[in-house]
Order: structure tokens, then sequence, then C-alpha cells
């Protein structure tokens, strides 16, 4: 006769299963389709959120303006 003890210990001991193997880096080729992709979606996009509204007008030079030198009298 076994002891609660003895047929604990002769039980499996769970173990975590075998960790994943670390991606592999990307070839050449797969960067080259990643970043064609990545300037693809932006192209042609801007931001348009009420922030970035305030942070072109807050960036303006306001102590700039344009002088037309076709004017004779713009000197």
């Amino acid at each position: 006769m076994t002891t609660p003890y003895e047929r604990l210990m002769q039980e499996a001991i769970p173990t975590r299963p075998p960790t994943k193997p670390p991606h592999e880096p990307w070839t050449p080729g797969e960067q080259a389709q990643h970043v064609a992709d990545l300037l693809e979606a932006l192209n042609g996009w801007h931001d348009t959120s009420e922030r970035a509204t305030r942070d072109r007008q807050r960036h303006q030079p306001r102590h700039l303006r344009l002088i037309h030198t076709d004017q004779p009298d713009a000197a």
C-alpha cells in the first residue's frame, strides 16, 4: 500500500510548453515591401485634427510677410 505522498510523487510534474523560436529577421525584400506599403498608406494623408491645426497655426511665422518684387515701390 502506498501513502498519499508516494502517489503524489509518482505523478508527472506539469511543465510549460516549449517556447517558440524567436521571429526570424526580415529579409531585404520583406523590408522593402513593408516600407512600400507604409509609404503608399501615407501618400496624400494629412492630419486634420484640431490639435494639428492649432500646432500649424502656432508655428507659422507671423513676423514675415510676402513682398512682390514686381512692384516698383517694394523695397
